[in-house]
């Protein structure tokens, strides 16, 4: 859950507009970054260890809200979609 939590919150860093891409992108990243870690036993340096959470912390998120507002809910809402929704370039 934890996972989901920061890449909401990296989703909503960014205008609502781009929101789409940012979550695209940071399974994108999360899933590059775990590749590499599998084939070099070190994290990416760029995308971090191969962890949506680690994705999310170098994309950049806001301040966790204190409520699940509406806005947020979409955003998890996008990175779940987009989680089921991705297929890897292999």
């Amino acid at each position: 859950m934890a996972e989901l939590l920061c890449a909401g919150r990296a989703v909503m860093a960014v205008s609502p507009r781009f929101r789409a891409h940012a979550a695209r992108a940071l399974v994108r990243n999360a899933d590059v970054a775990d590749r590499f870690r599998v084939r070099n036993g070190a994290q990416h340096p760029r995308f971090g260890d191969g962890t949506l959470a680690a994705a999310s912390r170098r994309a950049g998120m806001i301040c966790g809200p204190t409520t699940c507002d509406r806005a947020f809910a979409n955003a998890l809402i996008l990175v779940l979609q987009t989680l089921v929704d991705y297929r890897p370039d292999h």
